[in-house]
């Protein structure tokens, strides 16, 4: 492609997973994009997009389709972070203790007496969540009737409490129309969610932009070879049309609470040898009906759950996928475009209060679970460019030290000795082509308060969510005052 066309820095942003605490994501949107908004127009930047990924992860997910969507309805950011605005609103209900005027005012009478009680509001996010795990909340999930214990006869302590997302999915295609199918050359951003292969325990990323045939498509799993015969990845999950609501709600499908996610997968299978009785890759029996006389691949359900299980904040695969498409679909051998990357969290990886009481101490539990960390996978990514710059550099003072181009051309078309497991094969060439490079990962992370409890990602109550939206646009508008004076992102 033309070395015009390719940009010199690319703009993400990657929205975390925690489920009613995506309001919050909704608040920091709001501000982060009028900022940056305004600063590409103050620098001219007419043609930018103000984000050209977005990468999410379950209720991240769900926030990162509908920026997505609404872009390409309208081809434009514009107006984006109200349709965000309006689709948390529209998910929000009034709970019970919303309503009840001398609810707080109770609880803040008996916190006033004994600093053991909660406070008002703790109390209000506490009893809202209980009667929503318990009622549901019509925009976003219905209760199933549960289902009793018929392995251990455990009916007090075993009985599973199911619940449907059907209406969340409702809710997301309400606000976003799929599937979204998105390209480079339409100067569209690139959608990027995680889920979680249950049976293989593997992550899962879906991705708007085509492959290099225009297909679009995941591959996961092993990378399979036969008598030095590359045949392809395990796994395949097709979308040619685009990502699909579906698909979405595979990265927010989270255990126990609720259903596994199914998505059609083409799984590999080996053929069968002299007649003789095949497994496939899963260890179960190939029948007459699945034998061929060739490897083949056969489409099955599989089911998948909530990204959030392995990769919460998806930097790592948001860098991966960067790179794998500048380098092996675009063809750009040099450096790919610098990244700039926002991470909004939800989770707070810092608490200055130890918690005393069994609620505190689960929600700290369940913070520590889901928090960010994003920032191991930065200073592995960060030292994988070091590596890469060192060996051009040796290469460099080879070459100025009279060692023969053929002897360097040589050595990286050699093939790297760790391939055909979870990587394809490939050669030295192709690890040190295509370099990438951080310019900066900024992080905006919500805080808990004196009011926080351990189910607040059940608390879709509307004043839990007036509150979200405004302390992600409080917190957001604080982050950008401490950029002006420091290492502002661009």
């Amino acid at each position: 492609m033309n070395t015009s066309d390719i940009p010199q820095k690319d703009r993400a942003l990657v929205l975390q997973g925690g489920g009613s605490l995506g309001a919050y994501e909704a608040g920091a949107y709001k501000a982060l994009y009028y900022w940056l908004a305004k600063k590409d127009r103050e620098e001219g930047k007419k043609k930018s997009s103000t984000f050209n990924i977005i990468a999410g992860t379950s209720i991240g997910a769900m926030n990162a389709a509908v920026l997505t969507s609404y872009f390409v309805e309208n081809n434009t950011y514009e107006g984006s972070a109200e349709r965000l605005i309006e689709f948390w609103k529209y998910l929000s209900e009034q709970s019970l203790a919303d309503s009840n005027p001398w609810f707080r005012f109770w609880w803040d009478s008996m916190h006033k007496m004994n600093k053991a009680f909660a406070t008002g509001e703790a109390a209000r996010r506490y009893y809202s969540a209980k009667e929503f795990s318990l009622m549901g909340v019509p925009n976003v999930f219905s209760p199933r009737i549960p289902m009793l214990d018929a392995k251990f006869w455990d009916l007090c302590g075993n009985t599973w409490y199911r619940f449907s997302n059907e209406p969340l999915k409702r809710s997301l295609e309400k606000f976003a129309k799929f599937p979204i199918a998105t390209s480079f050359e339409d100067n569209q951003p690139r959608l990027i969610l995680v889920a979680v292969d249950v049976a293989d325990g593997l992550p899962v990323t879906f991705d708007s932009y085509p492959k290099a045939d225009g297909s679009r498509k995941t591959e996961y799993g092993r990378y399979i070879s036969q008598e030095g015969n590359e045949i392809g990845f395990e796994r395949v999950i097709k979308y040619d049309k685009g990502i699909t609501s579906d698909h979405v709600m595979a990265s927010g499908s989270y255990p126990v609470n609720f259903d596994y996610a199914s998505l059609e997968v083409e799984s590999y299978y080996p053929p069968r040898i002299n007649g003789s009785k095949q497994k496939d890759l899963t260890g179960n029996d190939i029948t007459q009906n699945d034998s061929v006389n060739s490897s083949y691949y056969k489409k099955k359900k599989r089911y998948f759950w909530d990204g959030g299980l392995m990769s919460n904040t998806p930097l790592s695969q948001l860098v991966l996928m960067h790179r794998n498409y500048w380098y092996q679909i675009r063809g750009v051998k040099e450096k790919v475009p610098t990244l700039g990357i926002c991470v909004i969290n939800v989770h707070p990886k810092q608490q200055l209060e130890i918690p005393t009481d069994h609620d505190g101490v689960v929600n700290r539990n369940n913070d520590i679970t889901f928090s960010d960390r994003s920032h191991r996978d930065e200073e592995v990514l960060l030292l994988i460019s070091d590596y890469i710059d060192l060996v051009k550099d040796l290469i460099k003072i080879g070459k100025e030290n009279g060692i023969k181009d053929e002897v360097l051309k040589e050595l990286m078309n050699r093939q790297t000795k760790y391939h055909g497991q979870v990587l394809k094969p490939r050669k030295y060439k192709e690890i040190i082509e295509g370099s990438f490079d951080i310019a900066e990962v900024v992080r905006i992370e919500r805080k808990n308060d004196e009011n926080t409890i351990s189910d607040k990602t059940f608390d879709f109550s509307s004043g839990t969510i007036e509150n979200l939206l405004q302390n992600g646009y409080d917190d957001t508008m604080n982050a950008i005052n401490s950029w002006r004076t420091s290492n502002v992102p661009e």
